[in-house]
């Protein structure tokens, strides 16, 4: 387990090393697992340890993800005026999401022969 999160790390670090260097507009945490994601298709294999421990982050995730929320409510009048676009582009992105992720799973079974 620990060489899976070690794995994670460094394509973590590998990510926000090529976000600091060439300054485009998309996270280092994205880019790192954007080139994790490439690298396990290109292997075409998932260790255990990896599957086990990535699942045990995103069972995680929302201690991650609360923060980030909660400081939404402390911007309070810079927000003001602001909040019709922020739940168009939540609702969007969630809708956006939802459906890009149903078309992976329906290739992904299909490919599997489910």
């Amino acid at each position: 387990m620990v060489f899976a999160m070690a794995q994670i790390m460094v394509f973590w670090v590998l990510g926000e090393s090529l976000h600091y260097l060439t300054d485009i507009p998309i996270s280092g945490s994205v880019l790192g697992m954007l080139m994790l994601f490439f690298y396990l298709m290109i292997r075409q294999n998932i260790s255990l340890d990896l599957e086990k421990t990535s699942q045990a982050l995103i069972s995680q995730l929302t201690l991650l993800l609360l923060p980030g929320g909660v400081g939404l409510f402390f911007l309070g009048e810079r927000m003001q005026g602001q909040w019709l676009p922020l739940l168009i582009s939540i609702f969007v992105g969630s809708i956006l999401s939802i459906i890009l992720s149903l078309l992976l799973m329906k290739q992904l079974v299909k490919r599997k022969g489910l």
